[in-house]
């Protein structure tokens, strides 16, 4: 693990590599033209692999250090934390990402609507920037959770930018968004990492908690209604396969 301000560059770095996924989503949104249900599929799984992440690489690290009260607080307090401030966003009802399931207003019928998906997908982005500082200061790079977090990404872009451009925005609005968001996240990930480090175990724990807590939020009111929404019938299935992947890429990784 580094120090310093090396150490800053290097969570920054890790932060990047976990967000690298929003990039890819909104790209291939961008010259692709998938259908709905397929939007829905992809984002099933990765429904089910921030679950995973959530559960298996978050909360059940929470769980062994602080125990499980501490941890079970945590877990309810960060997830309140999410849908408290996803609630308080202007027009948060209709901030869903996918066009189908809920057509993203445009700027002409309602302004400032642009800036509230923005904030609303800013919003998504720092549960998994804590978590992930915190977890490089703890342990160091683990290469099993930035892959989840990137494959996570993905579908949440491919969907938002479909909606985009259902919604009339432009590839120039829809890039800088998301290159924004991606190095927000990378920032905030340096944060975390810099200003968390030397909190204590318990402390920490509670933390991680915390963080698995929001990111339960997330999957559970911005990504599994979008992927359960006149997607495939085998939804819950993709959601399984997702979760069961992390579980074989941390054994094949550790």
């Amino acid at each position: 693990m580094s120090d310093g301000i090396m150490g800053v560059v290097w969570a920054f770095c890790w932060g990047m590599a976990a967000t690298s996924g929003v990039l890819v989503g909104a790209i291939l949104a961008l010259v692709t033209d998938f259908r709905h249900r397929t939007v829905a599929a992809i984002m099933s799984l990765g429904a089910g692999v921030l679950l995973s992440v959530a559960s298996i690489q978050v909360a059940s690290e929470a769980l062994m250090l602080a125990g499980a009260v501490a941890a079970g607080i945590g877990i309810i307090a960060g997830a309140a934390t999410f849908s408290i401030a996803n609630a308080a966003l202007a027009a948060a009802r209709d901030r869903k990402r996918c066009g189908e399931c809920k057509s993203q207003p445009t700027e002409a019928t309602a302004p400032g609507s642009g800036t509230s998906i923005a904030i609303g997908t800013a919003l998504d982005a720092v549960p998994e920037a804590l978590v992930l500082g915190i977890t490089l200061r703890v342990g160091g790079p683990d290469v099993a959770l930035v892959a989840a977090l990137a494959l996570s990404n993905l579908p949440e872009a491919l969907s938002g930018t479909t909606g985009m451009r259902h919604a009339a925005r432009s590839s120039a609005y829809v890039l800088s968004l998301w290159c924004g968001i991606a190095l927000g996240t990378a920032v905030i990930t340096a944060l975390a990492f810099s200003l968390l480090g030397d909190i204590g175990p318990n402390a920490t724990a509670i933390v991680m908690a915390y963080g698995a807590g929001a990111l339960i939020a997330m999957a559970a009111e911005t990504m599994i209604p979008e992927a359960f929404h006149n997607g495939p019938r085998y939804s819950g299935v993709l959601a399984a396969v997702g979760f069961a992947a992390l579980i074989l890429l941390s054994e094949l990784v550790h």
